[in-house]
């Protein structure tokens, strides 16, 4: 995970959600892919600390840069799924 704000710093609740610029959407259990979608969008899924950012990047599809957008500015979260394949 990669921190817009510096250590010490940093916050660890109250953000909005978690979003992604790729054509995948959240259903409200997964994430989807959109194959009908050829334009880039964003897509939101409830999130509102960094504990739960960890828990939904383990669930997310591999590879795909998602950002825990907070809400006060400088103070977003950046990561990716990189648990291992079985």
């Amino acid at each position: 995970m990669k921190y817009q704000a510096q250590k010490g710093n940093r916050i660890k609740h109250t953000f909005f959600d978690m979003t992604t610029y790729v054509p995948i959407w959240w259903d409200g259990k997964e994430w989807t892919a959109d194959p009908n979608r050829t334009k880039p969008y964003s897509s939101h899924c409830p999130c509102d600390s960094v504990r739960a950012f960890r828990r939904r990047l383990k669930k997310a599809p591999r590879g795909v840069e998602f950002i825990l957008v907070s809400r006060w500015k400088g103070h977003d979260v950046m990561g990716y799924n990189t648990t291992k394949i079985k």
